[in-house]
C-alpha cells in the first residue's frame, strides 16, 4: 500500500476514534459536501469538493475495518519517514518535538513537556511526543497523569510497543497498582508474544510484588526455551541491578544511599549477580562489584581504647603472670577480629547507632577484660607495696 497524503489531517479525523466512530464521522463530511456540490458551479470549489469526496471514498476503504486501518496506519507510518508525504505542519511538530527531547535531555521538565502537550495538540504523528509527556509527568511524581498521557498514546498508537511497556512500568513503579500493572503486561505479550518485551516486563513486576524465586524460575524457563535471546538477557539483567537499588538504605541529612543490613546486602549481592552472568557488560560488572564491597572487611574503629588497653596489659601481665596476660591477649585478638566489620555492619551501626548482638557481646566482654586489667593490676601492684612494706617493716624492728 503506498500512501501520499494523511487522512486523518486531510479530513480532520482524530485517530483516537474507533472505526464506529470514524465511520460516523465519514458519513456527515461525505452528506455535507455532496450537498454542497449540488449547489456549486464554481470550476475551482467544484474541484476542492471532489477532493475531499474522493479522501472520504479513500476513508471508507481504509479506517472504518480495524485490519485494513491497521495497514494503513503502518504504511502512513513509512510514508513519513520515508518523506513521501510533504506535510509542512508535521514538520513543524515534529520540530517542536525535537526541542521537547532536548529540554528533556537538559532536565528542563517543565519545557519539555509544554513542547510535548504542543505537538501532541497539533496531531504529531509520532508516538514519541506521548512517551515524552508522561515520562515528564512521572519525573514529578505525578504517576496517575503520566498513566493518562500513556493511555491517550495507545488510543492513537495502538499497537505501539514502548508505549504499552512504558504504562506497564510506571504502573508497577509508580503507582504500584499491580492489577493494573499485570493488564498492561498481559496485553504487552499478547501483542508480541515473540518478544522479549512482555516477558521480561512480566519477571520485572514478579520481582517488584516481592515473588523473587518465582522471577528466577521464569528467567531460567525463558532463557531454556529462548537460548539465543540476548535483547531478553540484557534487559532482564538491567531491570535485576534497577530493581537491586531497592535494597539501598538513603541518608537524607547526608543525602547518601547504602547498604545497612545483612538481608539487604545478600538480596542485592544475588540480584546482581544472577545480572552479571545473564549478561555482562561493563555496567552489570560495576554494579556487581559495587555491591561486592559492602561485603569487605574494613576496621570499625568503635573498640579501638579497648583494644589499645587490652593490648598493654595483656603484654605487661604475660611477663608477669603469663595465665593472666595470655587470657587478656586472647580476648584482645577477639576483639581485633570482630573489630574488622563488613561494610554493612558498619553502616548499619552508624545508621542504628547499634551493633549486631554478637558484635555487641564481644564489646561488652572486651570493655569488662580492659576494666579488670586496671583494677586487677592496681590489686597486684597495692598487694605487692603491701607485702613489701610488711616484709621490710618487720625486718627493720
Amino acid at each position: 500500500m503506498t500512501v501520499t497524503y494523511d487522512l486523518y489531517k486531510r479530513l480532520e479525523l482524530d485517530r483516537s476514534w474507533d472505526e464506529k466512530t470514524i465511520k460516523a464521522r465519514l458519513k456527515e463530511i461525505q452528506k455535507m459536501w455532496t450537498m454542497r456540490q449540488s449547489a456549486c458551479n464554481d470550476k475551482e470549489q467544484l474541484m476542492i469538493i471532489e477532493e475531499i469526496l474522493d479522501a472520504v471514498e479513500d476513508g471508507y476503504r481504509y479506517l472504518v475495518k480495524s485490519i485494513k486501518r491497521k495497514l494503513y496506519d503502518d504504511a502512513l507510518a513509512a510514508a513519513y519517514k520515508k518523506g513521501i508525504i510533504k506535510d509542512d505542519v508535521e514538520k513543524q511538530l515534529q520540530s517542536l518535538l525535537e526541542r521537547a527531547l532536548e529540554y528533556y535531555r537538559k532536565g528542563n521538565i517543565q519545557m519539555a513537556a509544554r513542547c510535548a502537550k504542543e505537538a501532541i495538540n497539533g496531531k504529531v504523528n509520532d508516538p514519541k511526543a506521548y512517551n515524552l509527556l508522561a515520562r515528564c509527568h512521572f519525573d514529578v511524581q505525578s504517576y496517575q497523569k503520566a498513566l493518562e498521557v500513556i493511555d491517550s498514546g495507545i488510543a492513537v498508537f495502538t499497537d505501539d510497543m514502548e508505549l504499552h511497556w512504558l504504562g506497564a512500568r510506571i504502573a508497577t513503579v509508580g503507582t504500584m497498582d499491580y492489577d493494573d500493572a499485570q493488564q498492561r503486561v498481559n496485553t504487552l505479550i499478547e501483542l508480541a508474544p515473540n518478544q522479549s518485551i512482555g516477558h521480561s516486563e512480566q519477571i520485572y513486576l514478579h520481582l517488584r510484588k516481592g515473588n523473587e524465586d518465582l522471577a528466577f524460575r521464569e528467567i531460567d524457563n525463558y532463557i531454556t526455551e529462548h537460548p539465543d535471546d540476548t535483547a531478553f538477557r540484557k534487559g532482564v539483567a538491567y531491570d535485576l541491578d534497577s530493581f537491586s537499588n531497592s535494597c539501598y538504605h538513603y541518608e537524607e541529612e547526608q543525602n547518601a544511599t547504602y547498604i545497612a543490613d545483612e538481608e539487604s546486602y545478600e538480596k542485592c549481592l544475588k540480584l546482581r549477580t544472577k545480572a552479571s552472568e545473564l549478561f555482562s557488560d561493563e555496567y552489570t560488572r560495576k554494579q556487581l562489584e559495587d555491591a561486592q564491597n559492602y561485603g569487605k572487611k574494613t576496621w570499625n574503629d568503635w573498640n579501638k581504647e579497648s583494644i589499645k588497653s587490652l593490648s598493654v596489659y595483656g603484654i605487661l601481665f604475660a611477663v608477669l603472670m603469663p595465665p593472666v596476660g595470655f587470657l587478656l591477649l586472647i580476648i584482645d585478638a577477639i576483639l581485633i577480629h570482630y573489630s574488622y566489620r563488613p561494610y554493612w555492619q558498619i553502616n548499619r551501626t552508624y545508621v542504628t547507632g547499634q551493633m549486631g548482638k554478637s558484635e555487641e557481646i564481644v564489646s561488652k566482654l572486651g570493655e569488662y577484660a580492659a576494666r579488670f586489667s586496671v583494677w586487677f593490676l592496681r590489686f597486684v601492684i597495692k598487694f605487692v607495696t603491701t607485702v613489701i612494706k610488711f616484709t621490710f617493716g618487720v625486718a627493720f624492728r
